[in-house]
C-alpha cells in the first residue's frame, strides 16, 4: 500500500527539521464555533449551575477540515520535538509533508464521527449528574480542531456559570492530553480576566479502582457479547493504549505507566482469558521513538499464541473512536490477525480457520462511565481527588507550572 511505503520518506523528510525541543509557550487557537454543550440539569444540592468539559485533542468528520487540524497540531502538540516558536515557519511545509498520510488513512476509515460520540458521552452525563444532586451543564472542547476550548470557555462565560471542571477524554494524564487541555484552559483566563471562576482540572483517574472495575466489566461483557461462551484459553483481548514518544516517558510523563497499571489490573482479573497490551503511536511525526510494543507487533504475538477469538479494545485511554482506533488498531492490527500466513504448510493451510476479530464499543453513552464521571465532578467539587485548581472564584489564575509538572499528582 502506497501509505505505508511513502511514509519513511515523509519521515526523513521533516525529520530534516527536528531539533531538541525547547521551553516556550503554546499558541493560541480561536474560532467562533459554537461549543459542544448540551442543556441543563436541574435537580440540585447547590444553586451555582457547575460546568463540566470533557476534553481531548478532538478528531474531524470532514476532509475539509484536514488542513486545519494537522496544521493546529503540529503548532500545539507537545509531542512533536520542535520549540514551539519556530513551528509557525514550517508549518506549511510539515503540512505538505504529513497530509498525504494522514488523507489516506481518512479515506480508509471514513468519517470517525468524534464529535457525535462525544456528545452521547455528554448527553449521558447530564443524566448522571442529576442523579448525583448537581445543577450542571456539560459540555466538549478540544486542543486542535471545533469547538477549541477556547470557544467552550468562552460560551461557559456567556451561560453565566462560575465553576469549571476539566476531564480528558481517557483516563490518563499525559502532557499531551490533560496537560495541554488545562493549558488551553489557563490561557484562556489569562486572556479573559472579566471571567471571574472557578477552575479546576482533574487529572488522572487511571488509577482509581472504580474504574479499573468499569474496564474489566465493559471488556467481559462485550467478550461474552461477542464470542459468547467460547473456550477461554483460545479467546484473547488485545487492549491498545495511546502511545507517546519515549523521549516524554523518559522526561517523566507518567500515562504509559498509568496505562500500563491499569491494564495489569485487568488483566490480571480476567485471568484465564489471555489479554495483550499495545500502543497505538502516530509514527508519521518525525524525530521520536515511541512506546513499545506497538499494536500490529502485539498482534503477531496473538497469532502465534492461536487466538481464534479476539476483541480489540481501547477504552483504556480513549473514550470515544479517533482515527488512531479506526486505522492503527482496526486496520492495521486487523490485517494482521485476519490474515493467512503465506509460511504454513500445505497440510496447515488445508485446516486453517481464520480467526473471528471484533472491535469493542466505547463508552460513548455508557451509563456506567457517565456515572462514574458525575461522581468524581462532585468529589471534584468538593476538593477530592487529583485536581489541578487552574483558578479560584475571585482570584488571579495559577500560574502554569513547568510542562514537567503538568501531571504531578497532587490529591487534595
Amino acid at each position: 500500500m502506497e501509505i505505508f511505503s511513502s511514509k519513511l520518506r515523509r519521515q526523513a523528510a521533516l525529520a530534516g527539521m527536528v531539533t531538541l525541543l525547547g521551553a516556550a509557550s503554546f499558541i493560541g487557537c480561536k474560532t467562533t464555533n459554537t461549543a459542544g454543550q448540551s442543556g441543563v440539569a436541574s435537580a440540585s444540592n447547590t444553586d451555582e449551575t457547575v460546568a463540566v468539559i470533557l476534553a481531548s485533542h478532538g478528531d474531524i468528520d470532514s476532509m475539509s477540515e484536514l488542513e486545519s487540524y494537522i496544521k493546529v497540531s503540529f503548532q500545539k502538540n507537545v509531542g512533536i520535538p520542535l520549540p514551539y516558536w519556530v513551528r509557525p515557519a514550517i508549518t506549511d511545509p510539515a503540512y505538505k509533508l504529513s497530509v498525504g498520510e494522514v488523507r489516506s488513512q481518512y479515506e480508509i476509515i471514513g468519517a470517525t464521527k468524534y464529535r457525535e460520540n462525544t456528545q452521547k458521552q455528554i448527553d449521558a452525563l447530564d443524566a448522571a449528574l442529576k442523579e448525583v444532586g448537581l445543577k450542571a451543564k456539560a459540555y466538549y472542547g478540544f486542543n486542535f480542531t471545533t469547538p477549541f476550548i477556547a470557544d467552550t470557555m468562552e460560551q461557559i462565560k456567556k451561560d453565566g456559570i462560575k465553576k469549571v471542571v476539566i476531564f480528558n477524554q481517557g483516563a490518563q494524564c499525559s502532557w499531551a492530553s490533560q496537560g495541554e487541555n488545562m493549558n488551553d484552559a489557563r490561557e484562556y483566563l489569562i486572556e479573559h480576566p472579566e471571567f471571574d471562576a472557578e477552575v479546576i482540572g482533574y487529572r488522572e483517574y487511571s488509577n482509581d479502582t472504580r474504574f479499573r472495575d468499569l474496564l474489566y466489566d465493559v471488556v467481559m461483557r462485550d467478550v461474552k457479547d461477542k464470542f459468547g461462551d467460547k473456550t477461554a484459553g483460545f479467546t484473547c483481548v488485545l487492549m491498545a493504549s495511546h502511545g507517546l514518544p519515549t523521549r516524554m516517558t523518559n522526561d517523566g510523563d507518567p500515562a504509559i505507566r498509568q496505562m500500563n497499571e491499569a491494564f495489569d489490573y485487568v488483566a490480571a482479573k480476567a485471568k484465564p482469558f489471555k489479554f495483550y497490551h499495545g500502543f497505538l503511536n502516530d509514527d508519521f511525526i518525525p524525530g521520536a521513538t515511541w512506546a513499545q510494543p506497538e499494536s500490529s507487533e502485539v498482534a503477531k504475538k496473538m497469532r502465534a499464541d492461536d487466538c481464534r477469538n479476539i476483541l480489540m479494545d481501547a477504552r483504556l485511554s480513549f473514550t470515544v473512536n479517533h482515527r488512531a482506533t479506526l486505522f492503527d488498531l482496526n486496520t492495521e492490527a486487523r490485517q494482521i490477525l485476519e490474515a493467512k500466513d503465506p509460511k504454513q504448510n500445505w497440510q496447515a493451510s488445508l485446516t486453517w480457520t481464520k480467526p473471528k476479530v471484533e472491535l469493542a464499543n466505547h463508552f460513548n453513552g455508557d451509563v456506567g462511565y457517565a456515572k462514574l464521571m458525575a461522581e468524581l465532578t462532585k468529589e471534584a467539587l468538593a476538593r477530592k481527588g487529583d485536581l489541578e485548581i487552574i483558578k479560584e472564584l475571585g482570584k488571579p489564575v495559577n500560574p502554569a507550572p513547568p510542562v514537567k509538572e503538568w501531571c504531578v499528582s497532587k490529591k487534595l
